[in-house]
């Protein structure tokens, strides 16, 4: 089983809306093996890394700052398993009925993660490709978050006999930490009064609760948690209350 939390998914979904739904988005999935059953994975946050195609460099210092702040502070187990992504444009790419698949360059990343992840027994940890559903995410900001079903990401991972995460999996797999319900709540809040802050979707306004990726903390020089992002991870909280 795969376990989404509520903070992994709406700063997703904050990510996403801040820059329009235009702009492919890519960031690093966080996450931990369940203490009392190894073969369930649960994604507890995730890191934005930036808004654009990303480029080496980019997605090599993001995962090292990203390793080295782990290891600085211990979180139970946490590690980095896997990345995420939203497709460009992803509204008018295809009809409702095909099947979306994450862009080539998160396949790519991912991929390159999973083969560097061998352990000194040559075991590779398992790791997943999250895909935003920019669909879901347009729904939230209409109002009609009680319609949109959940998760908001399709997962994916390394078919049997391919290198590439294109193999879907079942949402029979997959839990939402939490009532849908208060899932939906809390997406359609963030998005509706921070995501659309200072986004290309917005127009302005809005409240002061936004979102940092890395290109954004390089771009203000050195400023934005872009890492923890604790201004919305305080947002999500007070919205489960």
């Amino acid at each position: 089983m795969i376990t989404l939390s509520i903070t992994a998914q709406t700063k997703m979904a904050l990510h996403s809306a801040k820059h329009g739904f235009s702009n492919p988005i890519h960031g690093i999935a966080l996450g931990k093996k369940s203490n009392a059953d190894d073969s369930q994975l649960e994604v507890v946050d995730v890191v934005p890394v930036c808004h654009e195609v990303p480029t080496k460099p980019i997605v090599d210092m993001a995962l090292r700052l990203t390793d080295a702040y782990l290891q600085q502070k211990p979180l139970e187990g946490v590690k980095i398993v896997g990345w995420y992504t939203a497709n460009a444009n992803a509204l008018s790419s295809g009809s409702n009925n095909e099947e979306e698949l994450p862009n080539a360059p998160a396949c790519r990343i991912c991929s390159s993660m999973a083969e560097n992840s061998s352990d000194d027994n040559g075991t590779v940890e398992d790791f997943l490709l999250l895909l935003v559903s920019t669909p879901r995410l347009v729904d939230c900001v209409k109002g009609a978050a009680d319609e949109t079903p959940l998760p908001i990401c399709s997962v994916f991972e390394k078919g049997n006999r391919s290198r590439t995460f294109t193999q879907k999996v079942d949402d029979s797999r997959l839990v939402t930490v939490d009532s849908k319900e208060i899932l939906s709540k809390a997406v359609q809040q963030i998005v509706s009064e921070g995501g659309i802050r200072g986004g290309d979707a917005a127009g302005g306004g809005g409240s002061d609760i936004t979102i940092y990726d890395f290109v954004d903390h390089l771009a203000e020089c050195g400023e934005g948690n872009w890492i923890e992002n604790s201004l919305v991870n305080k947002f999500v909280l007070n919205s489960l209350r």
